[in-house]
């Protein structure tokens, strides 16, 4: 699905999460979910431009970056 989109986009994945996001190390010790947004919204409200990429959080908080 997300390959059909045709803009950029950034698919962030954060280890041992389900249905949620929070309450397990990747999240605690990583980007904090919401924060995350945050930023990345206002970011792109202020015009500046990001590659696709694929962000996968491990439970230690490091981000591998893969591009999409």
């Amino acid at each position: 699905m997300i390959r059909a989109m045709s803009g950029p986009r950034q698919l962030v994945i954060y280890a041992d999460s389900r249905h949620s996001v929070g309450n397990v190390p990747a999240a605690n010790l990583g980007p904090f979910p919401s924060t995350l947004l945050a930023d990345w919204l206002v970011t792109r409200l202020n015009g500046k431009p990001f590659d696709s990429e694929r962000w996968y959080v491990e439970p230690t908080g490091r981000i591998v970056k893969t591009a999409l």
